[in-house]
């Protein structure tokens, strides 16, 4: 696909950029990154529009590398967090609220336990299911976004509610693991925001009746995947 020079970059990640372009946002994945990952964020971004727990849509475009997606005019709920506004974190104790309570038959996603050991050593594969399945059978699984952070929400300069985005983590797990997750994507950015959303979004984490053990256990599960994270994105930006 080419574009004719008046796309505009509006975002970036570490495998990817996304331009504006004729009304729709494009998704610009690095050439490194592969294909059949693409392919299947795609197909979990067609399971969260037909579970209507977000309504961007994802096409096809002639390279494969290449993801065109529904525009949304507004701004990420990181650029209020900048800001200082405080309410950032009851938005996304929001948005937790809002993935946990949807009806987990009617998405069609992984459970958390068919993939958290990829990649993965044989001793922290066995850690990693080991909790995942002594967690999943204390606790009721339900859909999990597993990347749950500012820059994922989105906030539409013409309407009070937020847009979730980037579900190709999301999972069927028990909820501790999507506040385990949040909690050490903060831990590793933001220390500022890490004690903010103790206070604010945690609590909301003892009201379901998780204790501190089994969240001290998620987070190690998600410290793990998080570290296998970071290494496979320096062996595709090699």
């Amino acid at each position: 696909m080419i574009f004719d020079g008046s796309q505009i970059n509006i975002g970036y990640g570490a495998q990817a950029e996304v331009l504006l372009y004729k009304g729709y946002a494009y998704k610009v994945y690095k050439s490194s990154y592969p294909v059949e990952w693409i392919e299947f964020e795609k197909k979990q971004q067609k399971a969260v529009n037909v579970a209507e727990l977000c309504n961007v849509k994802y096409y096809d475009t002639v390279d494969p590398h290449i993801v065109k997606m529904d525009y949304i005019d507004g701004d990420t709920l990181e650029k209020r967090a900048r800001s200082g506004d405080i309410s950032c974190f009851y938005t996304l104790s929001d948005a937790f609220r809002l993935v946990h309570g949807k009806n987990a038959s009617n998405i069609n996603i992984p459970h958390f336990s068919d993939t958290a050991g990829m990649g993965l050593n044989d001793n922290d594969k066995t850690e990693v299911l080991s909790i995942i399945s002594r967690l999943s059978d204390k606790m009721e699984s339900c859909v999990c976004h597993l990347d749950m952070h500012f820059l994922n929400i989105l906030l539409p300069k013409d309407s009070h509610n937020f847009i979730i985005i980037d579900w190709m983590n999301a999972r069927l797990a028990p909820l501790v693991f999507d506040y385990a997750r949040t909690y050490i994507i903060f831990e590793e950015f933001s220390k500022e925001g890490l004690d903010a959303y103790k206070q604010i979004v945690l609590p909301k984490l003892w009201d379901y009746g998780v204790d501190e053990n089994d969240f001290c256990d998620a987070k190690r599960v998600c410290s793990i995947i998080r570290n296998r994270e970071k290494r496979l994105e320096l062996s595709i930006n090699k």
